[in-house]
């Protein structure tokens, strides 16, 4: 597989394309990685894991989200020179041009659950790594590592203030923007430089298929913003003249990289 990879990989930067790869923040309470390096992660004496991962209660899910991965054991990690991080990164940078890491706000704070928690709100917020990971980040790697931080989801002022300090590119979602008012973080006129902005994620419609299933005043707001005019704005499916007018604003933003 991997020698296959290699050679298509090379193939595709030959043409001057660069493969983005994505990297979930947590590893399956089953994998290899758990198995054979127990000690970096949080787990009793029989391997079941004491803490694991999710997200709290939003407006998405009453109940917060309740992944189930175990927690790392990030002190052991620390007194290691996270050495098992390292390895993972240079993997991922070795197989990728780019490298986006999911759930990036974790390295500020991340929430924890009762390995035994029925749902996610059972669980709380554990100070991360910080900048302390990121220096080790630098010293492996060198300052402009192409790393990705996906930065959505419950945003506070420490992640914030991780993203400025790490200054690595953060993300901007389009279908985000016209949800509510028009000062919101995700209109393409207001995407810093260091960012990087799409259309939509893996966890999104498609943006003909968001134009259909949103409120008519999002539409509306999306399409006037857009400088859209006319009534036929999903006429011809995916050559749609209202997708396109969104993905033309998309690559006038400011972003170092519209996808």
């Amino acid at each position: 597989f991997f020698s296959q990879w290699k050679a298509v990989k090379k193939e595709i930067n030959d043409t001057g394309i660069q493969m983005i790869g994505d990297m979930p923040i947590y590893v399956a309470q089953d994998s290899a990685d758990v198995w054979s390096n127990r000690q970096m992660f949080d787990l009793d004496k029989s391997g079941r894991a004491r803490q694991v991962s999710g997200c709290p209660p939003d407006y998405f899910a009453a109940d917060g989200q309740l992944w189930g991965q175990p927690i790392y054991n990030w002190d052991y990690m620390k007194e290691t020179g996270y050495d098992w991080w390292m390895n993972r990164l240079g993997f991922a940078l070795r197989t990728y041009d780019m490298v986006r890491i999911d759930h990036f706000r974790a390295f500020s704070s991340y929430w924890s659950i009762p390995g035994d928690a029925v749902t996610a709100k059972e669980g709380r917020w554990v100070k991360g790594t910080g900048l302390d990971f990121f220096n080790r980040v630098w010293t492996i790697f060198g300052r402009d590592v192409p790393i990705i931080a996906e930065d959505l989801g419950e945003i506070d002022d420490g992640v914030i203030q991780l993203i400025a300090d790490t200054g690595l590119p953060g993300m901007r979602v389009m279908q985000f923007a016209f949800i509510d008012g028009y000062d919101n973080i995700h209109l393409p006129h207001t995407i810093p430089r260091n960012s990087i902005a799409y259309t939509g994620t893996h966890d999104n419609d498609t943006t003909l298929g968001w134009l259909y299933a949103t409120a008519p005043e999002n539409r509306a707001r999306a399409l006037r913003y857009c400088g859209f005019t006319g009534e036929n704005w999903s006429e011809g499916g995916v050559k749609a003249p209202a997708v396109r007018a969104m993905i033309r604003t998309l690559w006038q933003c400011p972003a170092m990289l519209a996808v």
